[in-house]
């Protein structure tokens, strides 16, 4: 417990944290209010009132998934800002555990990432309901819980997933750049490549995508979570692996 708190002490601390924080949770809040306006204004006048709780919840987590870079970034430069400035060896002074500042580290980003989409989804969802009163939606239904479930991991994948690159690869433009790369150009790169559509389908996107009922579904929900999870620890896994057993990082003078 005392490296979770020594972690969330220096997160909070540093500028950037909440100037990432805001700029993702502002932006998918925006895009989640226009999305959410421009879905609904063309909801048929026979949508059933449960139509109508399921549509608002497949939109505000559409604009909550939206918000998975920066807070990707945010988590890359968690560690990346402590390797430039060499406050990382100070880190290490006061825990010796590589595998315990990794783990601490990704328990507060974890819960950061969540408060996160809990800042877009609820005002979001509160939104939805008062735009969507002429429909008199119910609360949600059972299958709502999945879109809630799978956009909230998504979140917190994209933000593990830029720990564990930050972790492995000691600089933040390189972390960031590989995690653009993985969220952005491959899954685009796989759309207009021969059998691209078949790789996309074991990147997070996907499955992501699935679970908030964007994409047909291809896989059953539990292997759509698996997959969410397995690119949520395994990332983190070998960072810890490849950490562990390593001398002190020294900056260059």
């Amino acid at each position: 417990m005392n490296a979770v708190a020594a972690e969330w002490i220096k997160l909070r601390s540093l500028r950037s944290t909440w100037w990432s924080l805001g700029a993702g949770v502002l932006t998918a809040l925006a895009l989640t209010v226009l999305g959410a306006y421009a879905v609904i204004s063309r909801w048929d006048p026979g949508q059933a009132g449960e139509q109508a709780a399921m549509g608002i919840v497949v939109a505000v987590y559409v604009g909550v998934v939206l918000a998975q870079l920066p807070l990707g970034m945010l988590g890359a430069m968690s560690i990346t800002g402590e390797h430039a400035s060499g406050m990382i060896d100070t880190t290490f002074v006061a825990t010796p555990s590589r595998s315990r500042v990794l783990l601490a580290k990704a328990c507060v980003l974890g819960g950061l990432a969540v408060a996160a989409s809990l800042l877009i989804a609820i005002p979001g969802y509160l939104y939805g309901q008062a735009v969507a009163a002429e429909f008199h939606p119910t609360s949600p239904p059972a299958g709502a819980w999945a879109v809630v479930a799978g956009g909230t991991l998504m979140i917190v994948m994209t933000t593990l997933l830029g720990l564990a690159l930050g972790a492995l690869f000691r600089n933040g433009a390189v972390a960031i750049s590989v995690l653009v790369v993985l969220l952005g150009l491959v899954p685009f790169a796989g759309q207009v490549l021969p059998g691209g559509d078949v790789a996309n389908r074991v990147l997070p996107g996907y499955p992501a995508l699935q679970l908030i009922e964007q994409v047909p579904d291809i896989m059953p929900d539990p292997a759509a979570f698996a997959l969410l999870a397995a690119w949520t620890i395994i990332p983190l896994l070998l960072a810890i692996r490849a950490n562990v057993g390593g001398r002190l990082y020294r900056p260059r003078s």
